[in-house]
């Protein structure tokens, strides 16, 4: 017998991209799916309605559509990871002068986007056997939790210690190391590292386990992103982006005590790939979720060999 996964990341809010996450269960005939956070999109698009139509300028210019074409422009607006709204020029001017509003708008958006997403989920994978499991990630909204947890799919994993079967357990994390971002789940290094230590104390054998982790470990070419400067534009030298690590301290050091069979990764976009810690195999599919494109990480394991094979896979 062996233990089929299939990981993925960052998706951003991207219903395309979440559509092919919960297709690639059939598609790789796996036993787990596993979303590894940075779930949610980054913005609501007003679509304003007037007496000439829909205008929607961040997508289509100054063109104003017809009614018919509604659908099809909440469709392309969800799959580039941003949350349709209907609404009108006087709604909206009234808006901006209540962020309070604004801020409720866009996360009542993200939790009926979330919502659907799982209602689908359960859809497609019912009869299957497949199992999913939902992180949230540093850039998710924490209130997010509410809604993983009243899925009846029971996709929530982060601060448990989860049995996949083969005697295989899955430690997940979706706190990151301070971002010049301050994104709503990051940690200082010394409390994630406590964080970190205690979920593996829930662990039977953590060498015999999947650590999904949310960020990287620091110094590898998992955690390679673009260096900013003080007003957080990318650092050029050469004609050329300038990197620089991006990971977690903690992470890495968790990954060198407990050499866990696995570690996946997300969070850097950039730096799709895999390298070793020691024994550990660790892996980042990368995300190119506004090109429509869903990077993932294939792997079967069991539980006398562990960790038997591992490709990066992409749809």
């Amino acid at each position: 017998m062996s233990l089929k996964v299939y990981y993925a990341s960052d998706i951003h809010g991207s219903d395309r991209l979440w559509r092919k996450f919960v297709n690639a269960g059939a598609f790789y005939e796996v036993d787990v799916l596993v979303m590894g956070g940075d779930i949610t999109g980054k913005a609501v698009v007003p679509i304003i309605r007037s007496q000439d139509g829909l205008r929607v300028p961040e997508m289509i210019g100054d063109r104003v559509a017809s009614d018919t074409e509604l659908g099809a422009l909440e469709t392309q607006i969800r799959n580039r990871g941003f949350y349709p709204y209907l609404t009108t020029d006087d709604e909206l001017a009234e808006a901006h002068g209540d962020p309070a509003a604004v801020t409720a708008l866009f996360n009542r958006a993200m939790a009926d986007s979330v919502r659907r997403w799982l209602q689908l989920a359960e859809e497609r994978l019912q009869g299957t056997g497949a199992r999913l499991y939902v992180m949230l990630g540093n850039d998710d909204e924490p209130e997010l939790q509410e809604v993983l947890d009243a899925s009846p799919l029971h996709v929530s994993c982060e601060d448990l210690a989860v049995d996949l079967g083969e005697e295989i357990q899955m430690l997940s994390c979706g706190h990151a190391n301070p971002t010049p971002w301050n994104s709503p789940r990051e940690m200082p290094e010394a409390a994630l590292a406590e964080h970190l230590e205690r979920l593996v104390a829930d662990l039977k054998d953590p060498s015999h386990s999947i650590f999904n982790l949310h960020v990287p470990p620091k110094g590898t070419a998992l955690d390679q992103a673009p260096e900013l400067d003080q007003s957080l534009k990318p650092v050029v030298r050469g004609g050329a982006i300038a990197m620089a690590p991006a990971g977690s301290a903690s992470v890495r050091a968790l990954i060198e005590r407990y050499q866990p069979l696995v570690a996946l990764h997300g969070h850097i976009h950039e730096s799709r790939g895999m390298t070793k810690i020691g024994r550990t195999v660790c892996i980042n599919p990368g995300s190119e979720y506004a090109d429509g494109v869903l990077h993932g990480a294939l792997l079967v394991l069991d539980r006398k060999k562990g960790l038997r094979n591992h490709q990066l896979v992409s749809g």
